[in-house]
């Protein structure tokens, strides 16, 4: 810190007296045993905490954004948890449980017609099988209900009426993490299920599931992670999943193969945004490839049309990185393939007509002769390498990078803060000459321009997102044009 001189001694003293708080404060020992997994990010980390004290102190936090404090605490939340997390994101029914299952090897989310996931959903490595539930506050339920009825989310309040939740919710809000540990995968399966289901009276009050599994090929540390649907009506559940993908180390970004609308170029391109500078991370996987009328001609002309869009500076900026990040999939065949021989025999069988359905559109009348192809056509067997060999090999070393880069954004954005109340604060000290009262009206100017600063920021990306609402208009045509490819 520069010194500065006072004429008025009582000013000087109230000056020096403020800058050896803040070396005090900076100086303070950090306790630092929530980040010993790795040196490097340890000593991010406490250069952050310290940093985040001399923000909070009385005087500076007027200056601070909530954003900038939102990311530095994303960013210690990072650190402390040595995890490597790859979220499925997309629109509502767009396939995201239906390929972790498949990925999984067993359904252990649930595929019902009505949206399922409202509420993250963590799968990861465990000793034991288990589920963890965490649940809302009773102020962060205030907010999602608010947003609901400003929503107008007629289906929601509806069904919340329908199912009596009302009477569940004092005994849930607010509620420690519950933990219940499964002896067998269908007891898991049920009290998945009991959490999730949007049958169920107390999934509106569940934050986050966590499931514990036994038998879970990915390492441990490497977590997957079914999110909300981005198109979900009530807000407050779509922006846990937008908040999320800051969070995600990977991000695979579920769209259904016949449905490149404007809307999902909309949530491509705000994913390519949120990764910032690793597109790398980004993997487009283009579900239901099943239901194509003519899956692999259709395919073939609908990827081209995927790759004009992919490739640009927007998304990959790379048509060799938007080739190999874009995998067609059929989660749900994989799933029928694998479990052919439980129902093989049993001409009543729904899953039965499904895949004679399917097998149908693929010209196929022998599945024993076929059995292979098919296993390599639903592509879920390379995407299961991708992960493995492209994320979850390296997650300790690719955890470290995100954690670096990440600091690196921080501490530009604090920088960039600090430069500016610097150069505000000089010009109070420089050209203020009566005294304490004329440095305290300078000092409420400059909140006041600080704010309002802030404000503009803020309409700007109102402006911003009202723009990309209407290019949406345009890109309609791009939707039905895609759309009549798989016709």
């Amino acid at each position: 810190m520069e010194n500065f001189s006072f004429k008025d001694e009582a000013l000087q003293k109230k000056y020096e007296q403020r800058v050896a708080e803040l070396k005090a404060l900076a100086d303070e020992p950090v306790t630092d045993s929530d980040h010993l997994w790795d040196e490097t990010v340890r000593r991010y980390a406490v250069a952050m905490r310290r940093t985040k004290k001399v923000l909070s102190s009385k005087g500076i936090q007027d200056y601070i954004t909530m954003g900038m404090m939102k990311n530095i605490d994303t960013f210690l939340n990072r650190c402390a948890n040595a995890e490597f997390h790859i979220a499925l994101v997309g629109a509502i029914k767009a396939g995201k449980s239906t390929l972790i299952n498949a990925l999984l090897g067993y359904e252990y989310a649930s595929t019902e017609v009505t949206p399922e996931t409202a509420s993250l959903t963590k799968f990861k490595k465990a000793d034991k099988n288990h589920v963890k539930i965490s649940f809302y506050t009773n102020e962060e339920w205030q907010e999602l209900w608010d947003s609901a009825n400003e929503a107008k989310a007629t289906v929601f309040l509806e069904e919340y009426k329908t199912l009596k939740a009302d009477a569940e919710k004092s005994k849930w809000l607010s509620s420690s993490p519950k933990n219940i540990v499964c002896d067998d995968k269908e007891k898991l399966v049920n009290e998945i299920k009991r959490w999730t289901s949007s049958k169920s009276s107390v999934h509106y009050f569940v934050k986050e599931v966590e499931v514990g599994l036994k038998d879970f090929e990915l390492p441990e540390g490497v977590v997957l992670v079914d999110t909300p649907g981005l198109d979900d009506i009530v807000e407050y559940r779509s922006n846990i999943t937008r908040d999320y993908i800051d969070r995600a180390n990977a991000v695979l970004v579920c769209v259904k193969s016949d449905a490149l609308t404007g809307q999902e170029m909309h949530t491509i391109y705000s994913v390519f945004s949120n990764v910032r500078y690793h597109p790398e991370k980004v993997f487009i996987i283009a579900t239901q490839l099943d239901t194509l009328n003519r899956p692999e001609e259709n395919w073939k002309l609908q990827e081209k049309e995927w790759l004009k869009h992919l490739k640009g500076r927007g998304a990959y900026g790379s048509e060799k990185l938007a080739e190999a990040n874009t995998i067609p999939v059929s989660a749900y065949l994989y799933t029928l393939l694998k479990e052919y021989d439980t129902y093989a025999e049993d001409d009543q069988n729904d899953k039965k007509w499904d895949l004679e359905s399917i097998l149908s559109k693929l010209r196929i009348k022998d599945i024993h002769e076929k059995y292979d192809w098919l296993c390599d056509f639903t592509n879920i067997e390379k995407l299961k390498r991708t992960i493995k060999t492209d994320i979850a090999d390296h997650h300790k070393e690719k955890l470290r990078e995100d954690i670096e880069s990440t600091y690196k954004i921080c501490k530009e954005e604090i920088q960039d803060c600090m430069r500016k109340i610097r150069a505000e604060q000089e010009d109070i000290i420089q050209t203020s000459r009566g005294g304490i009262e004329e440095i305290q009206k300078k000092k409420k100017e400059f909140t006041q321009k600080y704010k309002e600063a802030s404000d503009d920021k803020k309409e700007l990306e109102g402006l911003i997102s009202r723009l990309q609402a209407i290019t949406q208009k345009r890109a309609g045509e791009l939707e039905q044009a895609i759309k009549s490819l798989g016709r």
